[in-house]
């Protein structure tokens, strides 16, 4: 779900030109749900949940969810 929908999203917006990135795009996010999934269940939630989240990783792309990463754990090394 995640390598399709980030796929389509980065066809539909045209910005970026490279195959290839789009490509290996499509196939991080899909390695994002994966892990994702496997947070789903270690948590107990729902596995109907995996889907929301595929589809959430892709529509958001790999950017973005490194940004919200990296800003996340400043905050966390800022409370230290």
């Amino acid at each position: 779900m995640a390598a399709t929908i980030s796929l389509l999203r980065v066809l539909y917006e045209g910005k970026e030109a490279n195959k290839w990135r789009v490509v290996l795009e499509a196939l991080i996010c899909g390695a994002l749900s994966l892990s994702a999934s496997s947070v789903i269940e270690w948590m107990a939630w729902p596995s109907s949940l995996s889907v929301a989240a595929g589809g959430t990783i892709g529509f958001i792309g790999v950017t973005a969810i490194r940004e919200l990463i990296i800003r996340f754990l400043g905050r966390k090394a800022d409370s230290l």
